[in-house]
């Protein structure tokens, strides 16, 4: 088998060839493309690429809201060779700019809703030699879509693409301190979307919803299994619970996946009954830990509808476990087992494997493994040492190979000697009736070292006082677990994942302590 077979817009033509008719993407605003078209499309756009001197190898910035323009340019820069660095829209210029001038990215590929950022970032990018608006009314300095698109052929590029060529440089979301540019190779997404589509939880005629941002890692492995599959994905710019009620009545959707943030606020949607939402087959969550509250309510809302729960990072190119609709009503709390081509295991200090039932470090290995972080060979080394990606979180095994995931190893509070994990105590917070998000974190303590402290969202037109939510806690959970403290807050930082940042809730925190 060729070279030339193997790799994402490979998968893309044979998908087209078997199904060219077949809705592939609609739009936010309705618009459709099918596969064929796409195929057409983001061929010519990877010609028109190459006629401006786009080069195998080279690295090409995105800077958009979810649209099928952007699917089109990923194709294309994918089939031209290129590598993708997918940005993330809710950074400030100056996160930007960092990330433009760390990646090396000669071209830069922007949508009119970023065109003043983009302007503004312009001076700065002497490195970028192509910009490029994915719209109409692109300024002096840049192509424009349709422009790219005119200037290429209809075939395929004549371009050998491998599948250890890298595809995408998705850039963390910093939680721990600077971004890490995550590279996935074309192999790896192709194993994730053959992973995925061998999860049972995505089937060939699904007609599925997507609210996840193109920038983020279980977005583009989302897409990227539907290719393979076929199926159809109905793209969201912007979450807002209404519309994506109505959506699923009127388009009939069939499969939805999101952070469980997102679960928790369409939960706060007036007269939720009133949509009509018998289509949906599956309901899925990952990116964060899932309240188990906060499940039975959304059961309630979709009666009789399966539900999935998947682990995974960005060095796995989205995904390493998942809990399969089979098996989620008897394993509470807990991502299932992993996927077809991923082994998992649970490790001590010294990396020495656990037995089911005790917590350790969760490590990984697998054919979607990243290749590295970019221009850091010594965190490479130190993530990857022994051949097993080591994850940073905190989890056990079952019995029959269950994973679950207690929580981040850098998360874990020791108080008074004793050893805390925070999610513990939030699935307790989440109970309580008055709350709508929370997060618990350590804060420096004279006595105990650190003091458990809960930070609170009230959930709209309720309020609670602190006295009454340790008394809560008291109740559920050993005194030693509950909070010492309660704040009540308007939101809590995230992640463009919905992981909230206690990273910096502990920033905030220590100063206020000082």
């Amino acid at each position: 088998m060729g070279v030339n077979t193997i790799h994402l817009g490979a998968m893309l033509r044979r998908t087209a060839a078997r199904a060219p008719r077949h809705a592939a993407f609609v739009s936010h605003e309705g618009h459709v493309i099918s596969y064929g078209e796409l195929e057409l499309q983001s061929n010519r756009f990877a010609n028109g690429l190459r006629a401006l001197g786009f080069e195998k190898g080279r690295h090409a910035a995105t800077l958009s809201l979810n649209s099928l323009e952007l699917l089109v340019a990923f194709f294309g820069i994918l089939k031209a060779g290129g590598m993708i660095v997918p940005l993330n829209v809710r950074l400030a210029a100056s996160e930007l700019d960092w990330i433009l001038d760390h990646s090396d990215a000669a071209a830069f590929l922007f949508s009119e809703d970023f065109r003043q950022t983009a302007e503004e970032l312009r001076p700065g990018l002497d490195h970028v030699r192509l910009f490029a608006m994915l719209g109409e009314g692109a300024p002096s300095w840049a192509r424009s879509f349709d422009e790219i698109l005119d200037m290429g052929e209809d075939s395929p590029p004549d371009i050998e693409v491998s599948g250890d060529d890298e595809a995408f440089m998705v850039y963390t979301a910093g939680t721990t301190g600077r971004p890490k540019g995550v590279l996935l190779t074309h192999n790896a997404c192709l194993w994730s979307a053959v992973n995925w589509a061998y999860s049972e939880t995505y089937q060939a005629d699904d007609r599925s919803l997507q609210v996840f941002p193109l920038y983020h890692v279980a977005a583009i492995a989302n897409i990227l299994t539907y290719v393979y599959l076929g199926g159809t994905v109905f793209l969201k710019k912007t979450f807002d619970p209404a519309d994506c009620m109505a959506t699923i009545e009127r388009e009939g959707i069939t499969r939805w996946a999101a952070a469980p943030t997102v679960f928790s606020m369409l939960l706060q949607l007036p007269d939720l009954e009133r949509y009509d939402v018998r289509s949906v087959r599956l309901l899925g969550w990952g990116a964060a830990i899932m309240p188990v509250n906060t499940r039975r309510r959304l059961e309630e809302v979709f009666p009789g509808v399966g539900t999935f729960d998947n682990y995974g990072m960005t060095e796995a190119a989205g995904g390493i476990t998942t809990l399969k609709p089979r098996d989620s009503r008897r394993k509470v709390a807990c991502v299932g087992k992993p996927l077809a081509t991923v082994e998992v295991r649970v490790v001590d200090e010294r990396d020495r494997d656990l037995p089911p039932g005790q917590v350790g470090e969760v490590l990984f290995r697998g054919n979607n493994l990243m290749k590295g972080y970019y221009k850091d060979p010594e965190t490479t080394a130190e993530a990857l040492r022994g051949g097993w990606m080591h994850t940073g979180d905190l989890g056990r095994l079952d019995e029959e190979g269950f994973l679950y995931i207690v929580d981040r190893k850098k998360d874990m509070i020791i108080t008074g000697a004793e050893n805390v994990y925070p999610r513990e105590v939030e699935e307790v917070l989440y109970a309580h009736p008055k709350i709508a998000e929370a997060a618990v974190i350590g804060v420096p303590d004279p006595t105990w070292g650190e003091a458990i402290k809960a930070v609170v969202v009230p959930r709209s037109g309720r309020e609670a006082s602190e006295s009454e939510i340790i008394e809560f806690c008291r109740s559920r959970i050993a005194g030693y677990k509950c909070p010492k403290s309660v704040d009540f807050v308007k939101e809590l930082p995230k992640n463009p994942a919905g992981k909230i940042l206690k990273r910096m809730l502990r920033e905030r925190y220590a100063r206020k302590e000082e």
